[in-house]
């Protein structure tokens, strides 16, 4: 790899865990006042998905091991553990720990990994395929955040923190940046184009979850 784009490389990597805890640290503490249109739904299933993208670029760091490749699963690490926090701050203040929203995320995410099994069934693929583990990531990432999305419409996105909204938008586009830079350095692999397409559904549904937050 180029100077320059190992360069660039170790940047985005530097700015991903600068937005790994502005993003999960804004959101700690506004969790500790409110938590008003966020569902434990929605931490539980993006924290799922942050592990699966572990799991992906793990496998993919293995099979050709990279200075890129390892500042990816870092990312995924960092980023793991700040919502892992999150999540516990929610369940920990007990404030709306289970609704209506979290009962029809539920209701959509579990047909959708029954759907992405009967698929990989089908074509005769196994759980751990990445391609297989990028449809369940999108069920635990594209799902949740729709029915986030019409929850903070509805009833306000007070608990939702602007900055882990922008850091989110923010974070995805670098870690997608991340995934070029390793492919470009390790060529191409299942595994990191698995990951590519879970992100591009992240950041799809984030979009929408923002539209409900500034018109909410």
């Amino acid at each position: 790899m180029k100077i320059t784009k190992k360069l660039a490389a170790d940047l985005i990597f530097v700015l991903q865990i600068c937005l790994a805890l502005i993003s999960g640290g804004s959101q700690f503490l506004r969790l500790l006042t409110t938590s008003q249109g966020v569902n434990v739904s929605w931490l539980a299933s993006w924290l799922t998905f942050l592990l699966i993208n572990l799991a992906l670029t793990i496998r993919a760091h293995r099979s050709r091991p990279s200075r890129v490749t390892l500042q990816t699963v870092l990312t995924y690490g960092a980023w793991s553990l700040v919502i892992a926090a999150d999540l516990g701050a929610l369940l920990w203040m007990g404030r709306e720990l289970w609704g209506l929203t979290d009962k029809v995320t539920v209701g959509m995410v579990g047909p959708g990994v029954a759907l992405v099994c009967f698929w990989a069934w089908r074509r005769g693929l196994g759980l751990i395929d990445p391609m297989v583990n990028a449809g369940f990531a999108m069920c635990f990432i594209g799902l949740p955040q729709l029915t986030l999305a019409y929850k903070i419409f509805y009833v306000g996105g007070a608990g939702l923190a602007g900055a882990m909204l922008l850091a989110g938008h923010i974070g995805i586009c670098t870690r997608l940046g991340q995934l070029y830079f390793a492919i470009k350095e390790a060529g191409w692999d299942r595994h990191r184009l698995a990951a590519a397409l879970s992100e591009l559904a992240n950041e799809t549904t984030w979009l929408l979850v923002t539209a409900a937050w500034l018109v909410g």
